[in-house]
């Protein structure tokens, strides 16, 4: 249940963490810039950080090894360096086209729009990157973990297709209706939702060489199967979430965020578990 209550308030906490840019650079064009900001967040192999140290390399390699052979681990490595290079390069190019709007002093809607279908023009090109990342790292995972990461990739993927339809359109509304502003406002309302137990620890596998050493992801996920009690503390999460948006000056940001929330109800199978169950309750009355 932990890995589907944070898949869904990534969403949330993502967006929340994008308006810091904003306000730090107001003169760049703010929906590239809180992509750029959002992307250099994201680092896919903790083992090549400057804080590796708290990491168990030679844990990661023995993981590999016994699930996937001796090449597993180069493979895997191999895989988030890829990635890694991708999220670097889309950031780059991201941030030369911010300094040619800069210097053109671009601010119309169309230019607005156009900032949106480059962003999510570069989704499709991180997507294909991350998939071949994940067909890198699986032969290090157990079977359960398999089946976690296969299943947030299936949730990914209509996600994406919701928020990009007619070229970031989805996502234009957002922003332009204040769906950030909303967001920063409601920070503290919206941290009520998310369970206290939903936070997902490190590995707390050790090594007698380095006790207090664990497993970074993405090389150790948490086993789950989705029951109708996961079903209904993720309603429950969703549901307070989307009760605090409505309180925003429009409703396009809730209308929007719920979208996303069905989606993932959908494909992680909780609205036809619900259902079935609501249907059950229904006849034993």
């Amino acid at each position: 249940m932990k890995i589907l209550v944070a898949f869904g308030f990534f969403l949330v906490a993502g967006i929340l963490n994008s308006g810091v840019a904003q306000a730090e650079e107001p003169k760049k064009p703010p929906a590239k810039q809180t992509y750029v900001e959002l992307l250099g967040k994201v680092k896919v192999n903790p083992l090549s950080e400057d804080d590796s140290d708290e990491y168990d390399e030679e844990l990661v390699k023995a993981k590999c090894n016994k699930n996937g052979g001796p090449t597993a681990y180069d493979t895997a490595v191999q895989g988030l360096t890829n990635l890694q290079n991708t999220i670097e390069s889309v950031i780059n190019s991201t941030d030369n086209s911010i300094e040619s709007d800069v210097s053109d002093n671009s601010s119309s809607e169309e230019s607005i729009s156009d900032d949106f279908a480059v962003i999510c023009l570069s989704f499709g090109i991180l997507k294909n990157w991350a998939t071949q990342a994940i067909d890198a790292i699986k032969p290090c995972l157990d079977l359960e973990e398999r089946q976690a990461i296969e299943l947030l990739v299936n949730i990914s993927s209509p996600v994406m297709k919701f928020v990009c339809e007619n070229d970031g359109s989805q996502l234009l509304g957002f922003f332009e209706t204040g769906g950030i502003e909303c967001l920063e406002a409601k920070i503290d309302s919206l941290n009520i939702c998310l369970p206290d137990n939903s936070t997902s620890a490190e590995s707390t596998e050790v090594t007698t060489s380095s006790p207090s050493a664990v497993i970074p992801k993405p090389f150790d996920l948490p086993e789950f199967a989705v029951d109708l009690e996961d079903c209904s503390d993720l309603e429950t999460m969703l549901n307070c979430v989307v009760r605090q948006l409505n309180g925003c000056p429009q409703r396009t940001p809730s209308n929007f965020i719920n979208s996303i929330f069905k989606i993932i109800k959908k494909e992680l199978g909780c609205t036809a578990i619900l259902k079935a169950h609501k249907a059950l309750a229904a006849n034993a009355l």
